[in-house]
């Protein structure tokens, strides 16, 4: 979901749909490191050191803070984007200019109603019946909370784009090899920690076809470090943190896009278009063009939303 800017952003290691989020309102993000209602980390090394890393009971009191957040929203469109329903409309037109510039560039090279795809986070569909149903001819939806998912089910319910509704959080959802054209990951990677999200991103790897391509659009820190929020245990990273754990976990950054026509007091969110390192014809990413620019290859950021800690 979309965070606020300037208040403590929301988010959780799971997969609910695109929430917005606002910045962190009354807390200041020093050079150093990340800023957190209870202490100062370093670096977000440090973080999931002292808060996941090494006990297993540590890790899940992480994802059930998510969990549990996401739990208590409702199952609509105001719900699953905190509050600020109007990024609805603006979200939905960005992404699919995205898609559209990537088919331009030829990097996302099925045509349009073709293919397969893959929600991650869904909640209650929201981009899937919004954005991916027209733009793929098959999309499946990964979703941890049930609520949401049934909720998903309902509103695509004689859809024949609808494919399967799989109830599962993104450190746990495993997918076929080769099964996708298309990944699509939104406002949920928040919620995971670096080991756990280049996992995950492993997984999506080898989960695409040739020439696929995996869409991750979240909640970027553009000049600062990564905050966190403590309602849900959201994390919203730095750009440069982001593509550090794509690095690691074998993508190439093929294109990028700052959200654009986006609230000023939440959190930037950015897309990136990823392909594994080894695919074919890999090109260096164009710089950022700026708001409202049109490029074959651009990069973005737009805020975060909040995903749940048991999100798939």
């Amino acid at each position: 979901r979309p965070a606020a800017a300037a208040g403590a952003p929301r988010a959780a290691a799971m997969a609910v749909e695109a929430q917005v989020r606002r910045r962190p309102a009354g807390e200041t993000m020093s050079a150093a490191g990340g800023a957190d209602r209870k202490r100062d980390y370093k670096s977000v090394a440090e973080l999931w050191s002292a808060e996941v890393c090494g006990d297993e009971e540590q890790r899940k009191k992480w994802y059930a803070k998510g969990a549990a957040y996401w739990q208590e929203q409702e199952p609509s469109i105001n719900g699953v984007l905190g509050g600020f329903s109007e990024t609805h409309a603006p979200d939905i037109r960005e992404s699919r200019r995205f898609v559209d510039l990537l088919r331009k560039a030829g990097t996302l090279r099925i045509p349009r109603g073709t293919g397969d795809a893959l929600d991650c986070g869904a909640g209650i569909g929201r981009v899937t019946a919004h954005l991916l149903r027209h733009e793929f001819g098959r999309v499946d939806l990964a979703e941890p909370n049930v609520k949401l998912l049934d909720q998903a089910k309902k509103d695509l319910a004689g859809d024949p784009r609808a494919g399967r509704f799989i109830a599962a959080p993104l450190q746990h959802l495993q997918l076929e090899p080769a099964s996708y054209d298309a990944i699509w990951i939104q406002w949920v990677l928040l919620y995971l920690p670096d080991d756990d999200l280049a996992a995950f991103l492993q997984r999506c790897k080898r989960a695409l076809r040739k020439g696929g391509v995996i869409f991750v659009k979240e909640n970027v820190v553009l000049d600062g470090n990564f905050v966190i929020d403590r309602e849900d245990n959201s994390v919203s990273r730095a750009d440069n943190e982001y593509k550090a754990v794509f690095e690691q976990a074998g993508l190439h950054l093929e294109h990028q896009l700052k959200q654009t026509c986006w609230p000023t007091d939440l959190f930037p969110v950015k897309m990136y278009a990823l392909r594994p390192t080894a695919d074919d014809d890999a090109a260096e990413p164009s710089d950022d063009p700026g708001e409202g620019a049109t490029v074959p290859k651009g990069r973005g950021s737009v805020r975060k939303r909040p995903a749940a800690a048991d999100r798939a």
